[in-house]
């Protein structure tokens, strides 16, 4: 991992005990010395909520199964945001909770020693060896980074014990919040949620360096290197602040006074090796490489090194403009950029699990997505780091529907939190090339007043990147359009709609967050949530796991799997044709943006923003994977559409289209479009030649309008690249009549459906007799296993909607699983090749299943057994294949 290091930084995260200060009722100034007892405590890791220490040990069972959620005491009221509303009378809760530490000090320690509070929720009291030395009134909010310098109050050479009393938060803090995306945790996430560490070093220390980059028509990056410098003592300091960026070092001296803070740069006109004639650029994903440098900063004082950081750093400039039509367009390092993203949740309780988190961004860069949204929910720095070697974009911005938005009831102390909120989280992520723009508003901009202070602070602190007022289309005073909208929709519409909408989530304009809706888990997933007599039909249960207030249900879309594909009498069928719901619906809303992105001569589309990638618990809405990692049509669906070259079928036209996310033209591509009936008959075929331009969409053909045959046929794309090599294919199962909207009752939530297309006819074809088989294939990580998979239809019907799965020996998914495609449909004597990669290292001998399964052929299962491979490396003997 890459990492900011510090000359001497010690973490203090481990061995803390828990306890609530109802249960101990002892004084901070007690507990904070050595002999104060904590027999009976729990003992904690940090970063955790209290919440989160509990259901770690085991107090509440599986919360994340079935209702037992609702059986933690304290809860908010039902399906609402509890951030708005008091802690009930009686909760365990609603008390202040003690963390407790000690720990041993080296006698050689340098000469500061701060204790560095990077997330308290909300508010704390600090004791240090008997004495208060940090009171609530200065530590409080969720998102401000809080250092004390207790250089004077440390023992050296000697233990040290130290208390923390966190004090939850109240309906107008600024706090973490879950708006309708989940229940809330009846903690409220109270707790030290983020690191807890002593900061080490000399007379003079450094804080949050970054680099900004600008880049002029030639080319060439001008590049400041920008630290903040802090004397320590109580004299006047000559400090050296010493940069190396690669192979490039330099240096400048600056007078500080006593306990002084300075921003220090360092740019061209100090440095001219600091103009670079050929910068090596980061990019973001599908435009070039991740490419970091180094950057290594020194604090010295009379030749002695005071403070060190070492971090990598992207060279890079990110910019905002508006269209002809007033749409914010991304550009970045001057290349305009289609925003293919989806909005971030963290674990519920605030765990933190690196394992899983690698996990999902690896899951983002296999849909071919290109950034992440976080509201509210701001990730750590390791996160970051990783989104900043994968090329991956972030949004950050505060959340919507609590405190952060009610400006007319806040407090002096709101204003001061606010801001220092604000100052915190941008010195925390200024330096990450992967950080494109942060939104300070919500679902409203702020009023004058605060967005003017906001301004100010981003002035302050050198922000190097883009901003925009609200996530919303709502021009403020100030800073004029957003450039962005957020009109919905969140629930049910059908696939037609988002080429077919005018005015709210149509493929127009940088929507900021847009869904069709539940996105309900495969049937594994669905055993793991629900217990076995709420499976079917659906009930309550299903409800609790849905969204809040108005998402509280998946009425609508359960509604539609039965209009479109007919009657559901089990739990299993209504799992497998929801998945072919989300495939179309998830890939139609992403197609809509990519067949109109901008491309400087036609199309509105500069970005669109999935609600949301994933989930804080097992959930059935609003996600591209559930939340035990398993994908399925929403995932698949996404992946297909936002391939970096793609082709598609445009339902309001009837075109289909092939876009180009590259920097560079693609000349020669061929184009095959075909249309089958179901029983296989060919109804159309035809080979063109297209070009397309960079970041451009261009039409290959229109198809002509099969309503009279009165039954769906498929429609089969396959496009090649320029060595005849199959680079995508695309199959739509298009219904003689498109769903009826009601457009004049459109609302920000969905449209309604008055007709559901018909595609009964689709659970009638005949079945499909499919090959499968598997090979190992080598790969360059050790700790990765490659399997080739190869699904052939020797038959004269198209195999339709085939479900992948990996298994281990006992049945059970190997997760997370990459597949390069999945959902697929194979055209009659056609064969098709996808690639798997599991987290299984190389040299485990493992047995590996995958289960094809689909609408019309028999359920299948191939082996990989690697007990007689001689290597790692090797291609097993051919695989057993055979249907159940």
């Amino acid at each position: 991992m890459i990492t900011t290091k510090l000359l001497d930084r010690v973490c203090l995260n481990e061995a803390w005990a828990l306890r609530s200060a109802a249960e101990d009722t002892r004084s901070g100034e007690t507990l904070s010395t050595l002999d104060a007892s904590t027999e009976g405590w729990l003992p904690v890791d940090l970063p955790t909520t209290v919440l989160g220490a509990l259901v770690e040990d085991g107090r509440f069972g599986d919360p994340f199964f079935g209702d037992q959620f609702k059986q933690i005491p304290g809860q908010g009221p039902h399906a609402q945001n509890f951030s708005n509303h008091e802690m009930p009378e009686g909760s365990p809760f609603a008390t202040p909770w003690w963390f407790r530490k000690e720990f041993l000090v080296d006698a050689d320690a340098p000469a500061y020693l701060g204790l560095q509070l990077d997330g308290i929720n909300y508010r704390a009291n600090v004791w240090l060896n008997g004495q208060l030395v940090a009171s609530s009134d200065q530590l409080v909010g969720s998102y401000c980074d809080h250092e004390i310098d207790l250089s004077q109050q440390l023992r050296r050479g000697e233990r040290n014990a130290l208390a923390i009393e966190v004090i939850p938060p109240l309906p107008c803090d600024l706090a973490i919040s879950w708006v309708d995306w989940n229940p809330s945790p009846p903690d409220k996430n109270t707790g030290l949620w983020r690191d807890v560490w002593l900061r080490r070093h000399g007379p003079a220390g450094l804080r949050d360096p970054y680099v900004i980059t600008q880049l002029d028509e030639q080319g060439r990056a001008a590049v400041t290197i920008a630290v903040d410098v802090l004397n320590a003592t109580d004299d006047p300091q000559s400090v050296d602040v010493r940069a190396c960026l690669g192979n490039r070092q330099t240096e400048k001296r600056v007078c500080l006074a006593p306990k002084e803070r300075r921003r220090v740069t360092i740019d061209p006109s100090d440095d001219a090796q600091l103009l670079i004639a050929q910068p090596e650029l980061w990019w973001p994903r599908g435009l070039g490489e991740a490419k970091l440098h180094e950057l290594t900063v020194e604090a010295v004082v009379e030749g002695q090194v005071s403070d060190r950081t070492v971090q990598h750093v992207g060279l890079r400039e990110i910019t905002s403009e508006l269209t002809e039509l007033e749409h914010a367009l991304f550009r970045v390092n001057g290349k305009p950029l289609l925003i293919k993203g989806a909005g971030w949740a963290t674990d519920l309780f605030l765990r933190r699990q690196p394992e899983r988190d690698w996990a999902q961004l690896q899951y983002v860069k296999a849909m071919n997505l290109n950034t992440i949204r976080f509201e509210g929910m701001l990730e750590r720095g390791d996160f970051l780091e990783q989104c900043d070697r994968d090329g991956l974009l972030v949004i950050a911005g505060w959340c919507c529907c609590d405190c952060w938005e009610k400006w007319d009831e806040w407090s002096g102390e709101s204003h001061v939190v606010a801001l220092g909120s604000f100052r915190s989280q941008l010195r925390r992520v200024r330096r990450h090339p992967s950080m494109m723009t942060w939104w300070y508003g919500s679902d409203f901009p702020p009023p004058e007043h605060v967005e003017r202070a906001y301004l100010e602070v981003l002035e302050q602190e050198g922000w190097p990147n883009v901003t925009q007022s609200s996530a919303a289309n709502k021009p403020t005073s100030l800073t004029g359009p957003s450039g962005v909208k957020m009109e919905g929709p969140y629930d049910y519409v059908p696939p037609s709609y988002w080429l077919e909408d005018e005015n709210r989530g149509g493929g127009f304009g940088f929507a900021t967050e847009i869904c069709p809706g539940p996105a309900i888990p495969p049937i594994e997933s669905l055993r793991k949530m629900l217990p076995q007599e709420n499976l079917w039909p659906i009930d309550a249960m299903w409800n609790d796991h849905a969204g809040g207030q108005e998402f509280h249900q998946v009425e609508h879309f359960a509604r539609a799997v039965e209009g479109r594909y007919g009657d559901v009498e089990d739990v299993d069928t209504f799992a497998q044709l929801s998945q072919l719901l989300s495939y179309d619906t998830q890939r139609a809303m992403f197609e809509a943006y990519v067949s109109n992105r901008h491309d400087g001569q036609r199309g509105a589309a500069t970005g669109v923003i999935q609600w949301m990638l994933n989930n804080a618990w097992p959930s059935l809405i609003w996600h591209l994977y559930d939340y035990y990692l398993r994908p399925a049509g929403s995932f698949f669906g996404t992946q297909k559409a936002c391939a970096p070259l793609h082709v598609l079928y445009a339902y309001d036209d009837r075109s289909v289209r092939v876009s180009n996310d590259g920097l560079q033209s693609r000349i020669g591509l061929t184009l095959r479009a075909r249309v089958l009936s179901l029983d296989g008959q060919v109804l159309y075929d035809e080979t063109r030649k297209v070009d397309v331009p960079p970041h451009a969409t261009a039409t290959g053909t229109v198809l002509a309008n099969y309503a009279h045959r009165d039954e769906p046929v498929f429609i089969v794309l396959e496009l090649y690249d320029e060595q005849a090599e199959l680079v995508q294919d695309n199959v739509y199962a298009l219904p003689a009549k498109l769903d009826v909207l009601d457009h004049a009752k459109q609302s920000w939530i969905h449209t309604p459906v008055v007709e559901h297309a018909d595609l009964r006819a689709l659970r009638k074809m005949s079945n499909a007799p499919i090959d499968l088989c598997l090979n190992r294939e080598p790969s360059s990580r050790i700790d990765e296993t490659r399997i080739r998979v190869e699904l052939r239809n020797p038959s004269d019907q198209l195999a339709f909607f085939i479900q992948l799965r990996a298994c281990d020996q006992h049945g059970e998914d190997v997760l997370p699983a990459i597949w390069s495609d999945n959902y697929v449909s194979i055209p009659p004597k056609a064969s098709r090749t996808i690639t798997l990669r599991l987290p299984i290292p190389q040299q485990q001998q493992d047995v590996i299943r995958v289960e094809a399964r689909g609408l019309n052929i028999a359920r299948l299962i191939a082996t990989v057994n690697d007990e007689d491979a001689e290597g790692p490396r090797d291609v097993p003997s051919p695989a057993l294949r055979h249907a159940i």
